[in-house]
């Protein structure tokens, strides 16, 4: 019994330490957050049902002077509650990799990653020479290459400019010294 509190504090006490060293620190740095950005594929669109549930859908975007820009089918359940509320918030992780101290200890376990969260309010791009544009602000995250797009191609989608009012960004599980994974 007593090799087993002590095994118990002894985990107990190598769990505070890891804790220690996974802090998670605040980026401010405007050039590293919009780095975060624009590595990222995919980011998560989090939109307020009417009864105050979150809705999050994962989107391609572009980014460019602090507007994401977004875009979807004309119609759906992610418009009509837009149309209830434009505010949304936009999340990114990139860098993410899975760290540990030691292989037995699950405490010592953790995501090393960068995220960002960017609040703000959605409007509608209608004007197809600014589709156009904007689409290619999309485009520009996935390939170099510009494109052009036909006139029913542009009516037929829904292009929406985030203009982001707060943005914040967190780095975690970058403090491990030697991390495995």
């Amino acid at each position: 019994m007593k090799m087993l509190l002590s095994y118990m504090l002894c985990f107990a006490y190598i769990c505070t330490l890891i804790k220690k060293i996974m802090r998670t620190s605040f980026i401010t740095s405007k050039v590293e957050i919009e780095d975060i950005i624009t590595h990222c594929d995919v980011c998560f669109v989090g939109i307020i049902e009417a009864d105050g549930t979150p809705y999050v859908i994962p989107m391609n975007f572009g980014y460019s002077n602090d507007e994401i820009i977004l875009h979807s089918a004309p119609e759906g359940k992610h418009l009509r509650l837009l149309e209830l509320n434009n505010r949304v918030c936009v999340t990114f992780c990139s860098d993410k990799k899975l760290v540990y101290q030691h292989p037995d200890v699950a405490c010592s376990y953790s995501m090393q990653a960068k995220s960002v969260v960017c609040k703000g309010s959605v409007t509608f791009i209608e004007d197809l020479s600014e589709k156009e544009l904007a689409l290619n602000v999309t485009m520009k995250n996935y390939t170099d290459r510009p494109f052009k797009y036909s006139k029913p191609a542009l009516a037929n989608v829904k292009v929406w400019r985030v203009k982001v009012d707060e943005m914040t960004a967190k780095s975690f599980g970058q403090n491990f010294k030697n991390h495995r994974g």
